[in-house]
This record gives C-alpha cells, structure tokens and sequence, in this order.
C-alpha cells in the first residue's frame, strides 16, 4: 500500500505540473463553457416564445455537456495516459522502478488512479454550470444530475484504464495514444455493430453480448438519458477497469520477468 501511494503521490503531481495537461483543460472546459453559453442562450429564447408549449428544463443542457465530455474521452484519455508507461519504458527507468520493493500492481494502480484523479479534477470543473444555472434561476434535477456524473466519472475510469494498456504495450507515446483512442472507438461503437447483428434472428446473441461490451448501452443510453442507476452499468464500469488494469500488470510484469 506504501508504495502504490508514492507512485500516486509522484504521478498526480506530475499531472498538475504538466503544461499539456492543463492545456488539454483548458481547450475542453473553453470549448464546454463556449457549447454551455450558446445552449443557454438557445433554450432562453424558446421558453420566452409565447407560443412555447413546454418549457425547456436545465436538465437538457447538463446531459449536453457531460455527453459531449464523455464523447471526446477517445481524444483525451489517451493523451492523459500515453505517458505513464511509455516514457519510463523507453528511458529506461522502469527496470529501476521495478527493482524497487513493489509489486507490479501496486506500480500500475498508482499510475492509473493518478490519471483518474486528474481526470475527476477536470470533471468536477464542469460543476461551475450547475451553479450558473442554479443562479440564473434553473434548478436542474439533482437526482438526474448525480447519476450523470458519476456516470461520468466511472466511463472516464474505465476508458483510462484501456488506454494505459497501450501505455505499458509500446514504447512510443504517439502509437500508445492511436492504440488507445482505436480501442475507445471500438467500444463505442459496439452497440452500432449490435444493431446491425440483430438483425440476423440467429445472431442475436451474439448481438446482445456484442451490446454488453458497449460503453454507450451502459453510459449514453441509460445514465447519461434516464438518470437511472442500475446495478449492472456501475459493475461494467469496474469489471472493465479491473480488467484492463489485470492486463496491463501482467504486461509490466513481464518486463520485469526480462530484465531478471
């Protein structure tokens, strides 16, 4: 436990002295406050039209956002973890890392929350429109307003831990960002390639497992529209950061194993 914390201290602090991931904050949150201010500014103008029959709520403009968040986390998660391993493998400090009186899990783990905690940093910025809602008068609903961050917040986990498989794959931070932003995409367009299964009566299980591994049937399709939180969307979440993070110990593991 001591050493997966000095490899979490060392790397959240890498993370909040990195120019480029500030700068990568600072491009999402311009862009979200840029989207945020003319969806606000639309749906004012249609609940003063007279002839409005339902008023738009700020419900709406919260989905908006955190989608649109979520949906660039091909571009980011990437670029948040191509680092992480890359770079001590191809300078080569994590042989040293790795001689080091700690497992090749707790190595891995510090690593990877440290990228989740940047990524809940950024995340929690985005809760700067709530309160301008809030004080413009629109009172967004807060059970649908929880259940869609902490969507979020379990969608940004889990694309982070596919991308830092790639990480721990190639030495080469640009191939381990392509790798990982492919592998993204893929999972998320799982539930497409489901639909278009199903259409096949004799295929359909297939189809519904296909639909399973999707990050838009357990995301975009019910947390991030309904609000609901099920039992089985959380356990997809974690399962597939368990996984990943299984994936790339025993890829670092068989690092150390060649440099023994």
């Amino acid at each position: 436990m001591r050493a997966l914390w000095a490899v979490y201290k060392r790397e959240t602090s890498l993370f909040f002295r990195s120019t480029i991931a500030y700068a990568i904050s600072f491009a999402l949150i311009l862009f979200l406050g840029i989207l945020f201010s003319s969806m606000v500014a639309q749906i004012n103008l249609q609940n003063q039209d007279p002839y409005a029959q339902q008023l738009v709520p700020g419900d709406e403009i919260i989905k908006e956002v955190i989608g649109i968040l979520t949906s660039l986390m091909f571009v980011i998660a990437p670029l948040l973890t191509m680092r992480l391993l890359s770079e001590e493998a191809r300078e080569g400090t994590i042989e040293v890392l790795l001689t080091l009186p700690m497992s090749e899990g707790s190595f891995v783990a510090g690593k990877f929350l440290a990228a989740w905690t940047f990524y809940t940093f950024v995340l929690l910025l985005t809760l700067v429109y709530i309160g301008l809602l809030l004080a413009i008068g629109v009172r967004p609903d807060a059970g649908l307003s929880f259940a869609i961050y902490l969507g979020a917040w379990l969608y940004g986990g889990a694309v982070l831990a596919v991308s830092l498989i790639w990480s721990a794959v190639t030495e080469d931070q640009i191939v381990a960002a392509f790798l990982g932003s492919a592998s993204i995409i893929v999972l998320l367009l799982a539930d497409s390639v489901a639909g278009l299964v199903q259409s096949q009566p004799s295929f359909a299980p297939v189809a519904d497992f296909v639909r399973e591994l999707s990050l838009n049937a357990h995301y975009q399709n019910v947390l991030l529209r309904t609000g609901v939180i099920r039992a089985e969307d959380v356990t997809y979440f974690i399962l597939l950061m368990i996984a990943c993070l299984f994936v790339t110990t025993i890829i670092v593991g068989t690092r150390r194993w060649r440099a023994n």
